[in-house]
């Protein structure tokens, strides 16, 4: 969505009450349904800069990329490859035609197939909703409203001009324009019940999937009605990811997007996150928090810790996490299985993030238990400890504190016998059974130390060691 709107919405969302159902259950257990792969999010990154990545992207364990809106805008007071001062341009398109500032069709078209030769998949971010600024865009002059946009060029196809007053107010939202005090000009809000319009949308649906697109993600979907949405949609085949970017007020708002797409945004999770982190917040507030409606069930959800829009400078300042809490928030979200998580390009090459990515991608399709941290080690029940065992062949353990916690001695119930490899810090941990029948670990980085010590604001990632 564009960078003038978002300033509205910044005290929008509420916090929803921490429930700290872990103190009082020991252990919880979720079994996944299906596969959840992990999204580069290459925001505002030329096409040509995405592809000399591949070979990182690929290393890291990424299996989708989303570009930003590849369609024809107005032109850049910056160099779209090297700065992001205007990306909010990209999200006012002009046309539906592929070229624009971030890379020719040719350039486009070598991304996907670079990509898909690496078996990573490409995602593109699709404006709907609304055309461009027809007075001034970034201090360029476009032509005179309607004429600016070659396939609406009729007022006709345009609701009239009236800005949004009460973003609680769907007919609102849905109908009239999105305008700011930064641009009070507004972008000019589609009819897009009218069927030329959907035409016009939907061939533009097909050009991108023809051209090699493998799932879509859909901006702004709450300015557009649910109605009108699927009939659009309709021309989407079943095997292709995509999904709406909804920042629900709430749980409920959310959720009732789901019968247009087989995924949204998960803001109800960022909520979540950030009171766990925060100061004061309790870890362990994270078991299962699409239990309580904290957050949304998994196979419904994109998940993140922050997206292009909650980085943005002056946006959403409410759901902006400390630097050091930010990478092992984005570690919690691919530490568990539910969702699809969406990582940001600022935050995909962090160590931290790196090796979460690399565990989600081994821990695929195996279940996930929170354990109670008093089952591990005496006072290891603790506000600033998580730990998340993945079957029987994998752990993550989160520190947000900023003290290391040493235990001597730790039992580790989940985990079969033998001998896991830490992905972030790259050293070894043993577990084996005791004389009482019980499984510890025996040994930690070093055979001369068993137990766990876990540094200050850490994330560690344990997969079981091929034989």
């Amino acid at each position: 969505m564009i960078k003038s709107i978002r300033s509205l919405f910044k005290n929008c969302a509420t916090f929803v009450a921490v429930c700290f159902a872990a103190l009082t259950i020991t252990l919880t257990c979720y079994t996944p349904s299906a596969k959840a792969d992990a999204i580069y999010h290459a925001f505002d990154e030329c096409f040509a800069s995405i592809k000399a990545k591949l070979p990182d992207i690929k290393t890291a364990g990424y299996d989708y990329i989303q570009v930003s809106p590849p369609n024809k805008t107005a032109a850049r007071d910056d160099n779209a490859c090297t700065s992001d001062k205007y990306w909010y341009i990209q999200y006012q398109p002009l046309d539906y035609a592929l070229e624009g500032n971030l890379g020719t069709e040719q350039e486009l078209k070598d991304l996907i197939n670079g990509a898909h030769e690496k078996g990573i998949k490409v995602i593109a971010d699709v404006v709907l909703n609304h055309l461009a600024n027809y007075k001034n865009v970034a201090g360029h002059d476009i032509k005179p409203f309607p004429t600016a946009y070659p396939i609406f060029q009729e007022r006709e196809y345009f609701h009239d001009k009236e800005c949004i007053k009460d973003y609680n107010n769907s007919s609102e939202v849905e109908n009239n324009w999105l305008c700011s005090q930064d641009d009070p000009e507004g972008l000019p809000d589609l009819k897009t019940g009218l069927p030329y319009v959907q035409e016009q949308q939907q061939n533009y649906l097909k050009k991108l999937l023809d051209f090699g697109f493998d799932g879509l993600r859909f901006d702004a979907a709450k300015h557009i009605s649910r109605q009108d949405m699927q009939k659009i949609l309709a021309v989407i085949p079943s095997d292709k990811l995509y999904y709406g970017e909804v920042i629900g007020k709430d749980y409920g708002e959310s959720m009732s997007y789901i019968p247009v797409f087989p995924k949204v945004t998960d803001f109800q999770l960022v909520n979540t996150l950030k009171a766990a982190f925060g100061f004061g917040g309790d870890l362990r507030s994270l078991v299962n928090p699409s239990d309580t409606q904290r957050a949304l069930p998994g196979k419904d959800a994109v998940t993140f810790a922050r997206n292009h829009d909650t980085w943005a400078p002056g946006q959403f300042d409410n759901w902006k996490f400390d630097d050091g809490d930010l990478p092992l928030a984005t570690a919690y979200v691919l530490a568990i299985n539910e969702g699809t998580p969406l990582i940001l390009n600022f935050d995909a090459f962090n160590p931290t993030v790196v090796a979460a990515t690399q565990f989600h991608k081994k821990m695929d399709a195996q279940p996930q238990y929170y354990r109670n941290g008093n089952e591990i080690a005496a006072n290891a029940d603790n506000p600033n400890l998580l730990f998340i065992e993945r079957g029987n062949k994998g752990l993550a353990i989160i520190n947000k504190a900023g003290e290391t916690f040493d235990f001597k001695a730790a039992k580790i119930p989940g985990l079969e016998v033998g001998c896991y490899d830490e992905l972030q810090y790259n050293f070894k941990m043993c577990v084996a059974k005791g004389d009482d029948g019980q499984k510890y670990i025996t040994e930690w980085g070093s055979k001369n130390r068993g137990g766990i010590e876990i540094g200050p604001r850490t994330a560690l990632f344990f997969v079981k060691a091929e034989a």
